[in-house]
């Protein structure tokens, strides 16, 4: 992420009610992963779970980038017709 990128982050985060929430929910999978990375060997069933946390955790940072691309592009434009 560059610097604009994370500059970008933080501010929707504080005024994005929508990208706030999916930043914490991306969070929380996050620390899910985390929890079954120190288990020295999983079940099939915790390496579904796992699968599954890391899928809905990237489907989160895709719909987290969406936001972003979106609101960059309506900044290009505002910079465009100003």
């Amino acid at each position: 992420m560059s610097d604009t990128e994370a500059q970008l982050f933080v501010r929707l985060k504080e005024e994005n009610p929508e990208f706030r929430r999916l930043a914490e929910k991306h969070r929380e999978y996050d620390i899910k992963i985390g929890e079954f990375d120190r288990i020295y060997y999983l079940t099939s069933e915790q390496e579904r779970k796992r699968k599954e946390l890391q899928k809905l955790k990237l489907k989160i940072k895709d719909e987290m980038y969406a936001i972003m691309r979106q609101v960059q592009h309506a900044h290009q434009e505002e910079a465009v017709t100003s």
